[in-house]
This record gives C-alpha cells, sequence and structure tokens, in this order.
C-alpha cells in the first residue's frame, strides 16, 4: 500500500502550489492552466505508451525505478523555471505514472479475489487521502518559504521517502524468491 500512498503524496505539490508559483513568476492565466495539465498530460502519455509499447514484465520491472524518479524532475524547480521549462519538468514527472501498471498487477496478484473490492476501496481513500494531505502540506510550507523552494524540496524529501518505502518491496521480492526456490525443491 506505501507505493500507492507515498508517491501521490509528493507528486500533488506542484498541482497545489501551481496558481501561486505562475503569479510570482508573472505568468499568464492560460500558462496556469498549462501548468496544472502538464502532469496529468504526462501522466495519460507515460501510461498509454507503457501499456501499449511495454511487456507485462517490463512494466512490472520498471515499476520501482519508475515510481522512486517519479518526483526527482521537481529538483529542477530550484532554478525557479519559466512556464516552458516548468512544463516539461512536469510532463516528464508525470511520465512515470506508468509505474502504477506494474503495482497494479502486483496488487490483483497478491490480494484474494473476495478481498479486493475492500482493499481496493482502501487504496482508493487512502490515495486520495495523503493527496489532500500532500496539498495542505505544500500550502503551509509555502506560507514559510519560496514556491519554488518547497516545489523543489518535494522532489529531495519525496525522492528519499520512495526509496525507503521501495526498499520494502524489494526486500519482500527477495524473501518470497527465496521461499519459493527452497519450496519448489
Amino acid at each position: 500500500m506505501l507505493m500507492f500512498w507515498v508517491p501521490p503524496f509528493f507528486a500533488v505539490v506542484p498541482e497545489a502550489l501551481a496558481a501561486p508559483y505562475a503569479a510570482g513568476i508573472g505568468a499568464s492565466s492560460a500558462a496556469l492552466g498549462l501548468l496544472m495539465c502538464a502532469l496529468p498530460v504526462g501522466t495519460i502519455a507515460g501510461e498509454l505508451f507503457a501499456g501499449s509499447f511495454l511487456s507485462a514484465a517490463t512494466r512490472s520491472r520498471i515499476m520501482l525505478p519508475l515510481a522512486v524518479a517519479g518526483v526527482l524532475p521537481y529538483l529542477l524547480y530550484a532554478s525557479e523555471p519559466g512556464v516552458a521549462l516548468a512544463v516539461g519538468v512536469l510532463l516528464l514527472a508525470g511520465t512515470t505514472g506508468a509505474y502504477t501498471l506494474g503495482l497494479d498487477a502486483r496488487f490483483v496478484a497478491a490480494v484474494p479475489e473476495e478481498q479486493r473490492g475492500r482493499t481496493m476501496t482502501l487504496m482508493t481513500a487512502g490515495m486520495m487521502t495523503v493527496q489532500g494531505i500532500g496539498m495542505a502540506g505544500a500550502g503551509a510550507a509555502a506560507e514559510f518559504a519560496p514556491v519554488h523552494t518547497v516545489v523543489a524540496g518535494a522532489g529531495v524529501l519525496g525522492t528519499l521517502c520512495l526509496l525507503a518505502a521501495a526498499a520494502e518491496p524489494r526486500a519482500t521480492e527477495k524473501r518470497d524468491g527465496a521461499d519459493r526456490h527452497v519450496t519448489s525443491r
């Protein structure tokens, strides 16, 4: 569940702060619209590409690296980029949302069919909750630090948290792989 919840917590930061960021750099309302849609457009593009051109095994293999790299592009906000670069950063970050395809497959494989509905409800409710908390936290942080610094900070802190969260599935894979190997003899 952590990999469903931790990435969205940090991913929403630029969207939560898009209006004050645009105002701070003197961007137009149209530019604000571009900033707000870039991340979802990148996510759609990444998921369409991965779903259409990558095998299920490849999607599973790249799941953790994509999830961990998801907020890394936010570091470029440290330079207080203009609209074009900020949109590019958000498009790039959005493409890493393709990690969810591999994660969804693992979810379905791990949860017994009779528990999937309840577990899916918990997962979705948790995801929406952490997105709201992430937005509120970003707004609170922007009261004390410049918006571009808050977004870049989300890139740093998010990457560190995602590295820690990704360590658990890797440890489980090694343990389960070892268990399968031992029990298959």
